[in-house]
């Protein structure tokens, strides 16, 4: 038996004792990674949940943030996404893989993908797939079979091309060179983005936003005392706590360093400086919008990010100041303080108008 509380959190009340079948058995706190073999540990003091704290070279987190620089949420890179993220961390060969942490993934190239060979793996479950003969299904997910007739043939072995590594009866696969094209343009995505994508704990899309708005720069957020990096609307000392520790690291120091020198740009164009006021601009600005449950056709963080790309504030909770409630499934507390307060309450499709046409839309 489960429950929501605190309006997202999900609590354990206890069994349902007559669904059991006598094949049970008692849960055991793990005590060491599954992936890495690291004993797990609080990572401060008084949390309650044990983490891995092999962060550098830990396979499933550094497989889990390269999946997250490819979210729609991080550099919204089409091609790398779970299945990709693997390959380039933990292939069946190489012996040695493309990336060892994402300090080198914008200097990947074709020939860095191209002899990668990954096991195929059962989308729920993860466990590696067989053949009939009982052996690891094995693909090559960046290169395909050479075409040698018709008029998409592909053009004939030249033994000098490295990306072919020896292979004649082999060429880079098409998502082999999306991935690299990709790579190069994610290389100017917005400030927000990038600062998404360097997994700073705490640090999500909404937070990345009121960071990159007030500091227009990578530098500048670096160079912020904790205070400064707190007193940002939107922000806090928990997030400024962790943007700094964050930078305090050697390994994320190289990151940066790596990432600068393939030509990634950390500032935002013609901004005026930190703190400098700037003019929200969309449909919906200089408004404060609170968006709460399962809204259908959003995500928790897409929703944020949705009010804060019209020009409107997106809020934690209700007040006064709040013009709109964006309410879902589940909405709870907030959607009472809404009512309480006489405040608009938008289901998801007033709230898609409203984000699309502003609120004249909402009164046609």
């Amino acid at each position: 038996m489960l429950r929501k509380a605190g309006d997202v959190i999900p609590e354990i009340l206890g069994p349902v004792e007559e669904r059991r079948n006598g094949s049970e058995r008692e849960f055991v706190m793990p005590t060491a990674c599954p992936e890495c073999g690291t004993p797990l540990r609080a990572m401060k003091e008084g949390d309650i949940d044990l983490r891995c704290p092999n962060a550098r070279s830990c396979p499933a987190q550094v497989r889990g943030r390269i999946e997250h620089v490819g979210s729609r949420g991080g550099l919204d890179i089409e091609v790398l996404g779970e299945v990709v993220a693997r390959a380039l961390t933990q292939p069946r060969e190489p012996e040695t893989a493309p990336l060892i942490n994402e300090a080198g993934l914008f200097d990947l190239t074709v020939e860095d993908l191209f002899p990668v060979v990954v096991a195929v793996r059962d989308s729920e479950t993860g466990e590696v797939l067989l053949n009939d003969d009982g052996s690891e299904r094995l693909v090559t997910p960046f290169r395909r079979s050479r075409k040698t007739r018709g008029k998409d043939a592909d053009p004939e072995f030249d033994p000098q091309a490295e990306q072919f590594a020896g292979d004649e009866t082999s060429v880079p696969s098409s998502n082999a060179l999306k991935l690299i094209a990709n790579l190069q343009e994610a290389k100017k995505k917005p400030l927000w983005r990038l600062l998404v994508s360097l997994n700073i704990r705490h640090v999500g899309p909404v937070a990345s936003r009121a960071l990159a708005d007030y500091f227009g720069s990578l530098e500048e957020i670096r160079r912020a005392s904790r205070e400064a990096l707190a007193a940002v609307d939107g922000v806090g000392q928990i997030i400024a706590d962790s943007v700094a520790d964050w930078f305090d690291v050697d390994w994320h120091q190289e990151i940066v360093e790596r990432w600068t020198a393939a030509g990634v740009e950390w500032q935002t164009p013609d901004h005026p400086g930190p703190g400098a006021a700037q003019s929200p601009d969309g449909p919906l600005a200089g408004l404060t919008i609170v968006a709460t449950g399962t809204l259908e056709g959003f995500t928790r963080d897409s929703a944020k990010e949705a009010i804060i790309a019209a020009g409107a504030k997106s809020a934690g909770s209700v007040s006064k100041k709040t013009d709109y409630v964006a309410a879902g499934d589940g909405a709870g507390s907030k959607l009472s303080k809404a009512e309480e307060l006489g405040i608009p309450v938008l289901n998801a499709e007033q709230f898609a108008r409203l984000l699309k046409e502003g609120p004249s839309a909402l009164n046609a």
